[in-house]
């Protein structure tokens, strides 16, 4: 992903991508990278990574908990901590809506299929 070079968006992402558990908000992300929220956000949806930063931050987030899904490394409430949800409710809802799927139902069909190639 080129925007990871950027200055300032590469800087928010970096961050994001070093701590994911961390509660961001937009205006922290903006602040990372020098801008105002409103520069930040245009930015980073329309010129470097194509969707807006939280979005971005929740689709990231669960393409790391389908990976630790499918390897079955951690319980749904340690990976909901582990991917910055306060609960695990609200990570099965995050989950849910990204991915179609509850976390449990991900993680029997990723056991039913065996190991990814």
């Amino acid at each position: 992903m080129s925007a990871l070079n950027e200055d300032g968006i590469g800087a928010a992402l970096r961050a994001v991508h070093a701590d994911v558990a961390h509660s961001w908000s937009l205006k922290e992300l903006a602040e990372i990278s020098h801008m105002s929220r409103s520069v930040f956000a245009r930015a980073f949806k329309s010129h470097h990574v194509g969707v807006p930063p939280l979005e971005y931050l929740t689709q990231w987030r669960m393409s790391l908990a389908r990976d630790a899904l499918a390897r079955d490394t951690l319980s749904i409430s340690e990976l909901a901590r582990a991917t910055g949800y306060q609960s695990e409710s609200a990570f099965s809802t995050a989950f849910r809506r990204v991915v179609g799927s509850s976390p449990a139902q991900f993680r029997n069909r990723s056991r039913q299929s065996g190991p990814a190639r």
